[in-house]
């Protein structure tokens, strides 16, 4: 499969050719549709975050951690928690079962990782049970997610 592969820390992404993900006991592919590259996924390639060794524990490595994609039965899905080296900057990854949430119908995938983060704005948009006109508190938007680079 192709994926932005990381070769060391601090190092850029190369656009090349990675091992396709097998799924072990209790895991499942997904194939990517979109991801959102976050600050946060930026400190993590970096070697700068302090939970970077959790998503990057070996080179090479693919780097991002969440994103949309799609099961292999083809239901939409936001997902987390990828099992490392595969990163969500590939074609495929892999992740384990109960690490993703159906994305509702006529959500397009782009539009979906442009929002903060794509596992917490799926989360508030099936599991919130928010309605029209509803007033919401973004609180804590000046953290890694929020600050500007």
């Amino acid at each position: 499969m192709k994926a932005a592969v990381l070769h060391e820390a601090g190092g850029i992404p190369r656009y090349e050719d990675f091992p396709d993900p097998v799924a072990g006991d209790g895991e499942v592919i997904i194939d990517v549709r979109a991801v959102a590259v976050e600050n946060v996924d930026k400190a993590i390639a970096a070697g700068t975050h302090y939970a970077g060794a959790t998503y990057i524990a070996q080179f090479p490595a693919i780097p991002a951690f969440d994103g949309i994609g799609a099961l292999p039965d083809g239901t939409l899905v936001g997902f987390g928690g990828v099992r490392p080296p595969y990163g969500a900057l590939a074609e495929k990854t892999v992740v384990p079962h109960g690490s993703y949430m159906p994305i509702p119908d006529g959500i397009d995938p782009a539009v979906m990782t442009v929002m903060a983060s794509a596992v917490t704005a799926m989360a508030m948009k099936v599991a919130a049970g928010f309605v029209p006109g509803e007033t919401v508190l973004v609180h804590g938007a000046t953290g890694v997610a929020g600050r500007p680079r």
